[in-house]
């Protein structure tokens, strides 16, 4: 089955209003986005997983996202399968959102250490903490950043020091 993209938008925003003592104002704020869409107008990606509200525990140990064809992971539609049960052979991940859910209790390691990692945001065997309430998004633009079947592309996450309630939403082709 064909799956056709109606709309998308990856964005983010920062902005703050900070004043100091002696009356100084410092108002910012910057917003950046991309809509993926390719010279055509047609968008670059056209498969999406969203593992939502997910339960990470340390007692589970490493959820390995096989970032390639998902491997047995389950989101509901079987194993495998994405959020539409289409099944996946990604060559390129678009965009990425990685988030450590406030209510969480530990630390959410990204980890590149394992074979056949990906590095697309990290280098190999390197690792990022994200605390309670953080979050790491990377837009990868048209292009994407690459994917392949046995060496480049597992997604290895764990939880350290307490459980995590993690978010992990990508677009690939």
């Amino acid at each position: 089955m064909a799956v056709t993209v109606n709309r998308a938008r990856v964005s983010f925003n920062l902005g703050c209003k900070v004043t100091s003592s002696s009356g100084a104002v410092f108002d910012f704020s910057k917003s950046t986005g991309s809509s993926l869409r390719n010279t055509d107008g047609t968008f670059a990606f056209d498969r999406i997983l969203a593992l939502e509200d997910y339960s990470l525990t340390t007692a589970a140990g490493n959820l390995d996202i096989d970032l390639y064809d998902l491997g047995t992971l389950d989101v509901g539609s079987g194993p495998g399968d994405d959020n539409l049960g289409q099944s996946h052979a990604n060559s390129a991940i678009h965009a990425i959102l990685i988030e450590n859910a406030s209510s969480s209790v530990g630390d959410l390691r990204i980890d590149t250490g394992a074979t056949g990692s990906w590095t697309g945001i990290l280098p190999a065997s390197a690792t990022l903490d994200l605390d309670a309430a953080s979050f790491i998004q990377c837009v990868f633009g048209t292009t994407g950043k690459a994917v392949a079947d046995t060496t480049n592309h597992i997604l290895r996450l764990s939880a350290q020091g307490g459980d995590c309630t993690i978010n992990v939403v990508f677009f690939s082709s």
